[in-house]
């Protein structure tokens, strides 16, 4: 680690480039919905209303999610202001801090050049990169359940010292109950789960008592506990709500109706992980060799790898970022491996990502300029076209020149080099996404409505809900004929939603000052109970009316 301390003025400049890129492009493009428009909101309510305690989107109890994450987005608007930067912030430093703590974590089991390439790996792998700028609440509990298995790694190798580092005890309680608040249970069950299935293997017995299991369970009285008394004596249907359906049943049921076969999650790894994906049969058999040796910390690693992929790929409810948290213990077996293998297998790794780069590029470059597909390309595509084919081209180039550097045997520089390429395509990929059509409608409506509204306008949103229209309108919309992921808060305060066509006719007939987007299909019902109204903006499937 001192070989890390005393960085030289070339890697303390490659430093700042990499933070001013890791944080700069944060506000760049508008939040995508779903998600980014939803943990935008709730945080948005939470710093207006004062209610610390009780989450709501859209103005309606919403208790799917703990508060973690909310709490310090709610924060950095204060801090900052609200926008899209400051709404993603908690995302980035989560993810950014993941990166130090495995840097840190390697350097003190194996030394200063596998932490720099542990590092890499993880800075480099396409999802940990992609989802650490967007906001959703996967990467803060990657990092929080990350923090509490380094606690775990660090009990485990006892070739060093003869007691654990004082580090390790307060890691893991920590970040047991900083993961619960990020995410419910699965941040007590992974951690148990992993260190469980360690001691069954290795009849490391001893590890419990290390791990003094007693400070976690402090830990959660004292970070989680306040919250969870509070916010069950405000809200009593709470617990039932959080602990039965929003855990059991979504794990053990189809009730959120997000099943996929158990391959779900294979191709999602292999594409995540690139630039580094070509290596994974060197890992895998490299992970092997250190299983049979009984080398303690890979076991462990390992373990938390495995669990992870499988306990999410058993489960009923599946959506691709639930495998991130595996991305930290892949990034350190990989650095693990990388620092004493020849520079040449990497090499060829890198060419091999290359050049399935290089051939999306090509693909995507041919059959944008062939006239007889250009024209339905344009459609689909949109404006984001362009964007999505330079970023292949990009993320192409940048590891072509990784593997070059490779070859060459600068291992380290080829490692951050490829790093790069996969940053450069985050950004330039996220900053397409919102020139999609789709995406550019509900943008176009929210701009031509905007400037028409006064502090006493009523939004209402008829059959359908965009996530991300309160957030940019500053204020919430009442619900009519939908529900969605908001029923069950609308079953707690069934005043907040008016249920059919024919009451918000009655409503809007009284209305001086309001909105109400509205879909195609609702649209034309209201058309035709001469409903009075004025478009103000209307889109192929969705159309802004006022009074």
């Amino acid at each position: 680690m001192a070989a890390i301390s005393r960085l030289s003025p070339a890697l303390l400049l490659s430093l700042a480039v990499f933070l001013v890129g890791w944080f700069g492009t944060l506000g760049t493009h508008r939040l995508v919905e779903p998600d980014e428009g939803r943990y935008a909101e709730i945080p948005r309510e939470m710093a207006r209303s004062g209610d610390w305690i009780t989450p709501r989107l859209n103005g309606i109890k919403y208790f799917e999610k703990p508060p973690l994450q909310y709490w310090a987005t709610a924060a950095t608007y204060e801090l900052f202001g609200t926008s899209e930067w400051s709404a993603r912030l908690w995302a980035a430093l989560t993810g950014f801090l993941g990166i130090l703590l495995t840097v840190w974590l390697a350097a003190r089991q194996y030394g200063s050049r596998t932490a720099l390439l542990a590092g890499a790996v993880q800075a480099g792998s396409l999802m940990y990169v992609v989802l650490a700028h967007v906001s959703t609440l996967d990467m803060g509990l990657t990092f929080t359940l990350q923090m509490a298995l380094s606690g775990l790694v660090l009990l485990t190798d006892r070739r060093r010292e003869s007691s654990p580092p004082w580090q390790a005890v307060p890691l893991l309680a920590a970040g047991v109950a900083l993961a619960f608040l990020s995410k419910g249970l699965i941040g007590i069950l992974i951690p148990g789960a992993v260190a469980g299935i360690y001691v069954l293997v290795t009849r490391d017995w001893q590890l419990i008592w290390r791990s003094k299991p007693w400070w976690s369970l402090l830990a959660l009285v004292a970070i989680a506990g306040p919250w969870l008394l509070a916010v069950s004596q405000h809200n009593p249907e709470f617990a039932r709500f959080f602990f039965i359906h929003e855990h059991f049943a979504r794990f053990l049921t189809r009730v959120h109706d997000r099943y996929h076969s158990d391959a779900f999650f294979i191709p999602f790894l292999l594409a995540g992980f690139l630039p580094w994906t070509p290596l994974l049969p060197l890992l895998a058999l490299d992970a092997w060799r250190s299983w049979r040796t009984q080398d303690r910390v890979a076991q462990l690693l390992t373990i938390w790898v495995v669990f992870v992929f499988l306990f999410f790929s058993l489960s009923q409810s599946k959506l691709i970022p639930y495998i991130l948290p595996l991305f930290p213990a892949l990034a350190l077996l990989a650095g693990r491996l990388l620092a004493r293998l020849p520079a040449r297998p990497l090499a060829w790794s890198l060419a091999a990502a290359a050049a399935f780069w290089l051939l999306i590029a090509l693909a995507g470059t041919a059959v944008a300029l062939w006239p007889g597909i250009a024209a339905t390309l344009w459609e689909s595509g949109g404006q984001a076209r362009t964007g999505l084919i330079t970023s292949a081209w990009a993320v192409a180039l940048a590891t072509a020149l990784a593997a070059i550097l490779a070859v060459r045997g600068r291992v380290l520089a080829a490692a951050w080099v490829a790093a790069a390429g996969s940053m450069l395509f985050s950004a330039l990929l996220l900053a397409s996404v919102e020139k999609l059509p789709t995406r550019q409608s509900v943008s176009r409506m929210i701009a031509s409505v905007q400037p028409r509204l006064t502090a006493r306008t009523r939004l209402y949103c008829v059959n359908s809900y965009h996530q991300s229209i309160p957030f940019y309108l500053g204020r919430t919309c009442t619900l009519v004929r939908y529900r969605g992921e908001m029923e069950f808060g609308l079953n707690q305060e069934p005043m907040l939603f008016i249920p059919d066509l024919e009451r918000f006719a009655a409503a809007w007939r009284t209305e001086g000052d309001a909105v109400a987007f509205v879909d195609a299909s609702a649209y034309e019902d209201l058309r035709r109970m001469n409903l009075p109204m004025r478009v103000l903006h209307a889109e192929p499937s969705l159309i802004a009316i006022t009074p």
